[in-house]
């Protein structure tokens, strides 16, 4: 008796003796109240949060980080702390079974976690849940150092821009990159400003038609420059107008077997159609993607 109550649950034993009790008290003439018993409450099975912490190699900071929950299409950012909180609702009550969580940081190494939901709750103290909602922290190891440098730092409509990017491998082995290059020897090199949701393309809208396929050994780094007139505004489609303010060059890049493809992928779709709206921690927070980007800051001035 006393091995078996050793292997039970507090909760229970307590139970175990109450019952005990009042069987002994039934037996006697005179029934007497069972003594004050005090047991701990009874630990919540579900949750309606989801917690954790994404930690970026080599960096001191690592906001910018997105956790994107598998099959519900909704994700967060980490903050500056690598933290995170997901929250579930009543509308989520369809949901049951088991789901995956993605970490996706551009030039980072992608991991992942699982977790149950029952009715929408996530349940405490099952696959990669601990008993208070937590996922295990995470941390993502650095692919590559990804660098830019322009010629100044103060542009007028008009003038030119000397961009230059490099991308350094700092694995213990060979990394996979693909630069599209429909516009040059960088591909898609842009203007983005927190405060749009569209970037402004610096090169021509004529495509040039020369993809990269770059296999970077350890240590080894490729490197692009391109010259642009900076014009007054995006002709490709709807005419955007480029306005005074400050603005971050970005460089296209995509790593491995992580060619974005907005029709096909879930993932790649919500970065394309919803990062945008996520709040995403401190600076570097002029991006289009989820990234820890070592890229110029520009000032369009009049």
């Amino acid at each position: 008796m006393k091995a078996l109550m050793k292997r039970l649950p507090m909760i229970y034993v307590c139970q175990i003796v109450i019952v005990m009790i009042l069987s002994l008290s039934s037996c006697k003439d005179e029934i007497t109240s069972p003594p004050d018993i005090i047991c701990p409450p009874i630990e919540p099975l579900y949750s309606q949060e989801l917690k954790g912490k994404v930690i970026l190699e080599n960096q001191t900071e690592h906001s910018n980080a997105l956790v994107y929950l598998d099959s519900l299409n909704r994700g967060a950012s980490t903050d500056s702390s690598g933290l995170f909180l997901l929250q579930f609702s009543e509308e989520d009550s369809i949901y049951n079974g088991e789901f995956k969580v993605v970490y996706f940081v551009n030039e980072f190494e992608m991991d992942s976690a699982m977790y149950v939901l029952v009715d929408g709750k996530v349940k405490l103290d099952s696959l990669d849940v601990d008993s208070e909602g937590n996922l295990p922290t995470k941390e993502l190891k650095q692919l590559l150092l990804i660098e830019g440098w322009t010629d100044k730092t103060e542009y007028r409509i008009g003038d030119t821009i000397a961009f230059t990017a490099r991308f350094t491998n700092v694995t213990n082995r060979t990394v996979h990159i693909f630069i599209p290059s429909f516009w040059g020897p960088l591909g898609y090199v842009s203007l983005y400003n927190e405060n749009y949701i569209s970037s402004f393309i610096l090169s021509p809208c004529d495509p040039v038609l020369a993809d990269l396929d770059i296999f970077l050994p350890t240590g080894q780094y490729f490197q692009g420059e391109v010259i642009y007139t900076i014009r007054d505004g995006d002709y490709c489609g709807d005419f955007r107008p480029l306005i005074s303010d400050e603005y971050i060059v970005v460089a296209d890049l995509f790593i491995e077997d992580r060619l974005l493809n907005f029709w096909t992928n879930k993932l790649d779709n919500f970065i394309g159609l919803e990062w945008y709206k996520l709040h995403r921690g401190n600076p570097p927070n002029l991006d289009w993607f989820p990234n820890k980007y070592k890229y110029p800051i520009i000032n369009i001035i009049e």
